[in-house]
């Protein structure tokens, strides 16, 4: 893998505009700082951190308001847990949600049945890291557990979090899990990763078209939290599905800004309309708010 380092801009004496024409980075398992010359273009699919970490290695992009006031901004703390258990549990959904339960300390939680989602069972083996493809009793499920804003638990240890997970969050949620034997867990924890939507947050993330074509053509934005003008998708308030498809867009958006020919741009799926009755809940809404002030937002 590598880590970027410094992201270099000249200015363009034919246009007078900025353009980033170096990158330096460090290979990770070497440590050597390596760099590529005469760049076309770049997509920052980067997250609150990463934009941290290049804008403060990179003087240039730091001059620059888009990218220092991006950079301001802080994440929340994430933890993921993968669990193995001796036997399959039936669920209702694959994908579920864990909400004001005690336990979460403040977080919010979600786990995903992974075995149920591989539909036929046909990658059991890779869930469980095993090469025979062949069925296996003793394979169980194998649930992926998300807690979100969860700095109340990020001070426990790993065994305390699979416990609070395999003793209290998923028997409350689907009384089977009481049952099985854990076979196997993995705990990561990951401070500040993921994007803060926070109050007043919204002018300082980054627009998909970076600085602007009219100042910085060739670097692009991407990632859950960019603002996307007028390419804004229908997947607003998913952060996964956003991310996806704001690589598309800032991928179109750099061929569009660096392309001297033309080009086949990527086709972005829009969303399927809404349903009758909620934009009916919408514009009432919409209406009623016109009367009240948002006082929860000053």
């Amino acid at each position: 893998g590598c880590r970027v380092k410094e992201v270099s801009l000249t200015k363009d004496a034919s246009t007078n505009k900025l353009r980033a024409t170096k990158l330096t980075y460090s290979d990770t398992k070497s440590g050597e700082i390596l760099e590529l010359d005469n760049i076309d273009g770049i997509v920052l699919a980067l997250g609150c951190q990463g934009m941290q970490s290049v804008v403060s290695s990179s003087p240039d992009l730091a001059r620059l308001p888009t990218f220092s006031a991006a950079a301001s901004l802080k994440g929340i703390d994430v933890i993921s847990v993968r669990l193995w258990f001796d036997r399959i549990i039936e669920t209702r959904s694959p994908a579920n949600v864990f909400s004001r339960f005690e336990a979460l300390r403040g977080a919010g939680g979600t786990f995903f049945m992974l075995d149920q989602l591989q539909g036929d069972g046909s990658g059991m083996a890779e869930l469980w890291g095993e090469k025979n493809d062949e069925k296996n009793p003793s394979r169980g499920s194998v649930v992926a557990c998300d807690f979100y804003n969860a700095g109340g638990l990020t001070s426990l240890s790993d065994e305390d979090i699979v416990k609070i997970l395999t003793d209290e969050l998923l028997p409350s949620a689907v009384s089977k899990f009481a049952d099985a034997k854990l076979v196997d867990s993995w705990v990561g924890k990951y401070p500040g990763v993921v994007s803060w939507f926070s109050p007043g947050s919204y002018t300082k993330r980054p627009p998909l078209e970076g600085a602007g074509n009219e100042v910085l053509p060739n670097i692009k934005c991407a990632g859950d939290w960019v603002r996307m003008g007028e390419r804004e998708h229908g997947a607003k308030g998913l952060c996964q599905e956003r991310a996806y498809v704001s690589g598309f867009e800032a991928a179109n958006s750099l061929m569009r800004s660096t392309m001297d020919g033309s080009f086949k741009e990527h086709c972005v799926l829009p969303v399927r309309e809404d349903e009758a009755q909620f934009k009916l809940g919408v514009e009432v809404n919409r209406k009623v708010m016109q009367f009240f002030p948002r006082f929860w937002t000053r």
